[in-house]
């Protein structure tokens, strides 16, 4: 047999396109023979941050590229295999000897060609070579400003650093790619609108059970840049940049070694270092020769294998079909194929990739990514001691309970030692096994063969098939030749070889691994979690002068641990993240750049100086504060608050980009005088919406008088509109919308808005309120604008004026005792006690129930108790008679409308006398001098003080039975009242005093009956009592009122019976009934303002007057000798807001 050199290393893996073959793309990842190169082209985009590593030369003119495919695993590393770059030294990628970058879109071409060509004609053509073209032609031409540049349009990231693993070049044996084939590429622009993959850092674990169909269990997904073709002839379409992908079974976790061993016997090969590997199965695999089922198991139904330009790419395992995880990994990266039957990538052929469990520690240490955070507490930034790594969020591992997590292993790398754990079956199967000797499988994990071991002949055989098998998966592709730019094909091989590093390079490298079964202490270089002493601030990568190598560093900073962190210099990361109760305070002259972005959720963010994201800033919740300036292309607040300056103090806080406010966000404004406010001034535009809320400065004013306020301009212009809302019961927010500004203004609704309707007393009130808004003088009163409703009416309430009733009541009950106190000395005035005599009218005690809302009506005698005289002779001259009184009166009535249900007591005395002149024996005329002194005890513990002087004219006449009186007054009346009010914790004690002029009269007729035990005498009266009321204002407080008292007015029309017994008889008795007839209504209402108020007044109402009622009364004297007791009982029966009893006492002393 002899032997068949079918090797496919990077120089036979090659392709060259010229712009003319575009338009018929030659046909990555070669599928299965029931579909084609189309179907399985990635068009959904579903393996996006899976991309094309491109290398040039960066010489104009030269458009061929080396190519391989990379993981994006964190928006500056890409993940790939260092055989595609291990040909020249890891500074080669850093210094400008090759230009490489990482293209991430499913068709790559459109932007390479972008990135290659130098000129752009004048139709917007690409132009890779000016060989061929005139002068003019040349001329015509503009320079490509994305020549060999990053496009973030273009999803394609030109490539800062390379770094692989030394350990690739070890082994000569491997040839540089099949062990320790693991690369890194940073990106010169973070790609932040790419989805990155998360990568696994644990071997998986050995299946339980492996059968004919599924295998070892772990299903995988393949995606690549490469060649394409077709199942039974390999690779043998080219690279046409575009992403395709299929499905496979994960054969086993094996190294070739173990491969070979199992199929050719123990010679063969050193290459110990396990891999991950798969073979490529045919959906029928009993009619194709070349499928041996290498790994027996059944093909998949999207079953592909790999090509030329896949190296480097995902060994993916799949959430949706593997139980073991919820989420796609990463678990290796293509280093190579072989073949030992039919062609490169056709059926029956295998491809490896490397562990990447196995160079953990490598890849930790060489990812440039670094996410971070605060050990917790008030730190500053720049303090070394404040940070601490964290894991990076893309890690994952297999922890002691078999479950994925997110972190690494506890245990170091294996790397070149990662040649145990072997799980899978290396099989010969099927109609090709003749070909290789007999069918049979070995499970790798327990060495058993099944059915029997493989004779020396056999193996041999094989050997020389497998050998010639093994390919690295290498790209090449030229896409500008041709001087003529539309050249045939031509076929271009990748010259050089692999460099090797020196044994003491290695050792040197190495020695750290060695007898080590703990992690070191994790720094920021090894890029373990955990990791103290640095301060984040990005590091491009680059050359010391010396020429040592700068590792990029870069940096993801989540601040979310309790306490605040101070920047006050200048830093730059590539992600910034605050969450929780954490605070970022970037004072005046800091300044943070974020190149990718900025999210927010919770946490406040302060910023007097500058912060600035290439991407947007999203303000999920928390509080954006400070007086600097926020640089974004979109500031989006969904559902956070923004508050320009510090609260309590006017700012402008500067957003340079757009701003979306949106439904649920919050504007938080401060308001100073005179139209000063916080702004949130925006260069681009402002689109508004969600809430306002006001700062405390709102409460330091009068609210709702037409000021307003602009919390926003917008350069750009103003779109949307905020949330108008209730700020309390009573003020609410109000907005105008011009151009390029939004004007503010606090809003005041009508107080009868915020009060019971139904309650006069807040009705009076909300108007007074309403009108006097604008009154400076009264801008105390207008805290009530941030209380609640239930407080607005309470406090109202309590503000009722009840002692104006009281006023009322004590007036009408100081004309009645007047009247009586006549009018009792006209009924009992009598010619005999003239002469000598000294009379006394007295009342010891009273009990009056009185209504303090409507008293109007004048008291009848027997109410205030006057019945009772004494007579003491030999005093005055014959025709005359004077006389004395005194009394106690004590009463309790309703009060003003809305309090009725709390009674008013009020009490006080009286003083009177006067002389009578006896004309005839018919007619007798008089006078009397009268004060009184009455107190009231109010509702709401107000009180209320009356006092009377008043002199009275009095006459008689008798003709027969037909007795004539009438009576006239006049008084200087004066009242006082006292409240104390609260308002919102303000107490004020408000008092008004007033005099007043009052007259008074009463004139009436009763026919005497003489019935031999006693006088009946039928009689009727009419009575008549006015004061004259103007302003009283209250002094006190600015809650002090200003009443206008309408006169008080009574008029009645009394008619009834009395009854007296005979004269000079030791016990004299009287009785009395008279029914009542109040004429007038009296004013229902009285009108007040507020003492500095301005406006009409308000109306408080008075309790309605009873108009009619009847009033009887009792009485007795005792007595012959110089003393006369005398004692009576008086009482109103049917009157509704009055239950008035009297009781009265007298005694006569004669001289």
């Amino acid at each position: 047999m002899t032997r068949r050199s079918n090797r496919l290393l990077a120089s036979s893996a090659t392709a060259a396109l010229a712009l003319a073959a575009i338009s018929s793309p030659a046909h990555a990842i070669v599928p299965n023979e029931t579909t084609d190169s189309e179907e399985i082209v990635d068009t959904d985009d579903e393996f996006a941050g899976v991309g094309q590593f491109l290398s040039n030369s960066g010489i104009d003119g030269d458009t061929g590229l080396g190519l391989c495919t990379g993981t994006l695993i964190n928006p500056r590393t890409v993940l790939f295999a260092a055989h595609c770059v291990n040909s020249l030294p890891a500074t080669a990628y850093n210094d400008g000897t090759r230009i490489s970058s990482f293209g991430f879109n499913v068709d790559n071409l459109p932007a390479i060609r972008e990135w290659l060509a130098p000129f752009i004609d004048p139709n917007g053509g690409f132009v890779f070579r000016t060989d061929g073209l005139s002068e003019a032609e040349i001329a015509a031409l503009a320079p490509n400003p994305l020549l060999r540049s990053t496009s973030v349009a273009n999803h394609l990231y030109n490539i800062s650093q390379i770094q692989y693993d030394p350990r690739s070049l070890q082994n000569p044996q491997a040839r540089g790619f099949i062990e320790a084939d693991v690369a890194l590429a940073t990106l010169d622009t973070p790609a932040a609108n790419l989805p990155t993959w998360a990568v696994l850092f644990s071997i998986l674990p050995a299946p339980e059970n492996i059968n004919s169909v599924a295998g070892t269990g772990y299903n995988v997904n393949i995606t690549g840049y490469g060649r394409t073709g077709n199942a039974f002839e390999g690779s043998v379409q080219g690279i046409d940049f575009r992403r395709r992908a299929a499905e496979n079974v994960l054969g086993g976790f094996l190294s070739l070694d173990d491969r070979n061993n199992a199929i050719f016997g123990p010679a063969g090969p050193n290459l110990p270092q396990n891999l991950y590997q798969f073979d490529f199965d045919s959906q029928t695999p009993d009619d194709f020769f070349f499928d041996f089922n290498m790994h027996g198991d059944a093909a998949r139904p999207n079953e592909g294998t790999t090509a030329g330009g896949d190296s480097g790419g995902p060994l993916i395992l799949d959430a949706a079909n593997n139980s073991f995880t919820d989420e796609d990994l990463v678990i290796g990266v293509l280093s190579g194929g072989s073949s030992l039957l039919g062609p490169g990538s056709s059926l029956g052929t295998s491809s490896f990739y490397q562990p990447l469990a196995l160079f953990w520690e490598y890849i930790a240490a060489a990812n440039p990514y670094r996410y971070v955070g605060t050990a917790g507490g008030d730190g500053n930034w720049e303090d070394a001691d404040h940070w601490v790594s964290l894991i990076d969020p893309n890690y994952r591992a297999i922890d002691a309970d078999g479950n994925i997590i997110n972190g690494v292993p506890t245990t170091p790398e294996l790397g070149l030692d990662g040649t145990g754990g072997d799980f899978g079956l290396v099989c010969v199967e099927g109609i090709g096994a003749p070909a290789l000797g007999p069918d049979e499988c070995v499970n790798t994990a327990t060495g058993v063969t099944s059915p029997s071991g493989v004779p020396a002949e056999v193996a041999d055989m094989r050997t020389d098939a497998a050998v010639a098998g093994l390919n690295n998966n290498l790209g090449w592709a030229d896409i500008g030749s041709g001087a003529d730019l539309i050249g045939g094909v031509t076929e271009v091989s990748l010259e050089g070889g692999i460099t090797t590093l020196e044994s003491g390079q290695i050792q040197a490298q190495m020695e750290a691994e060695e007898d080590q079964n703990t992690l070191p202490a994790a720094t920021i270089e090894n890029g373990l979690p955990g990791a103290t002493n640095f301060v984040p601030d990005n590091i491009d990568p680059g050359f010391t002068g010396s020429g040592d190598v700068i590792n990029g560093r870069y940096f993801d900073v989540t601040l979310s641990n309790t306490g605040t962190t101070t920047l006050s210099s200048e830093r730059e990361i590539d992600r910034l993240t605050v969450s929780g109760l954490a605070g970022l305070n970037i004072v005046d002259g800091g300044d943070l750049d974020v190149l990718i972005d900025i999210t927010q959720m919770g946490g406040m963010v302060n910023v007097d100086g500058d912060l600035s994201s290439v991407g947007d800033y999203t303000l999920f919740s928390g509080m954006l504060t400070g007086s600097g300036t926020v640089a974004s292309p979109f500031l989006t607040n969904i559902a956070g608050a923004i508050s320009p300056g510090e609260m309590g103090t006017i700012d402008t806080l500067t957003i340079d980009g757009n701003a979306i406010l949106a439904s649920g966000s919050t504007l938080m404004i401060d308001l100073g005088s005179a139209g000063e406010s916080d702004t949130l001034n925006v260069t681009g535009i402002a689109n508004v919406g969600g809430m306002v809320s006001v700062g405390a400065g709102v409460f330091d004013q009068v609210n709702g008088n037409g000021q307003q306020y602009t919390i926003v301009t917008a350069d750009g212009g103003v779109t949307g509109e905020f949330t108008e809302n209730n700020i309390t019961s009573i003020l609410s927010t109000s907005y105008t919308y011009e151009a390029n500004a939004v004007l503010l203004e606090i809003a005041a609704a009508s107080y009868s808005a915020a009060i019971d309707p139904t309650n006069p007393v807040q009705a009076a009130y909300a108007q007074l309120l309403d009108q006097n808004r604008s009154n400076a003088a009264l801008s105390e009163l207008y805290a009530l604008d941030f209380a609640s409703a239930e407080t607005i009416q309470q406090t109202l309430t309590n503000l009722a004026p009840v002692g104006e009733t009281a006023v009322r009541t004590l007036t009408g009950e100081n004309f009645t005792q007047l009247l009586n106190f006549n009018d009792r000395r006209l009924s009992t005035s009598s010619q005999s006690s003239a002469g000598g005599t000294l009379a006394t009218l007295s009342t010891p005690f009273q009990g009056v129930a009185g209504d303090l809302a409507r008293a109007s009506r004048p008291q009848s005698a027997n109410e205030l108790g006057l019945q009772g005289s004494d007579v003491t002779e030999g005093a005055v001259p014959e025709n005359m008679a004077v006389y004395f009184a005194g009394g106690y009166i004590q009463g309790e009535g309703d009060s003003m409308p809305g309090f009725q249900t709390t009674r008013t007591d009020f009490d006080g005395f009286y003083l009177g006398g006067g002389l009578d002149v006896f004309v005839s024996d018919v007619v007798m005329v008089g006078g009397s001098l009268y004060y009184s002194n009455l107190d009231a005890n109010v509702a709401l513990g107000s009180t209320a003080e009356s006092e009377m002087i008043a002199a009275t004219l009095y006459g008689r006449a008798k003709a027969d039975n037909l007795v004539f009186k009438g009576q006239v007054s006049i008084s200087d009346y004066s009242t006082d009242t006292s409240r104390t009010v609260d308002i919102l914790g303000t107490s004020q004690t408000l008092v008004a005093d007033r005099g007043s002029t009052g007259i008074s009269g009463a004139l009436g007729f009763q026919y005497d009956i003489d019935t031999g035990l006693g006088i009946v005498s039928p009689g009727v009266e009419t009575r008549y009592a006015s004061v004259k009321s103007s302003a009283v204002t209250e002094t006190g407080g600015f809650a002090a009122l200003s009443f206008n008292r309408e006169t008080f007015t009574s008029f009645q029309i009394r008619g009834g019976v009395d009854f007296t017994s005979l004269e000079d008889r030791p016990v004299q008795f009287h009785a009395g009934v008279d029914f009542v007839q109040e004429i007038e209504d009296g004013p229902q209402l009285f009108q007040s303002n507020f003492a500095q108020g301005v406006g009409p007044t308000a109306a408080f109402a008075y309790t309605p007057t009873d108009r009619d009622w009847i009033e009887v009364g009792v009485s007795a004297s005792f007595g012959e000798g110089p003393v006369r007791l005398g004692v009576g009982v008086d009482s109103t029966i049917g009157r509704d807001n009055v239950e008035a009893t009297t009781f009265t006492g007298s005694a006569t002393i004669k001289f």
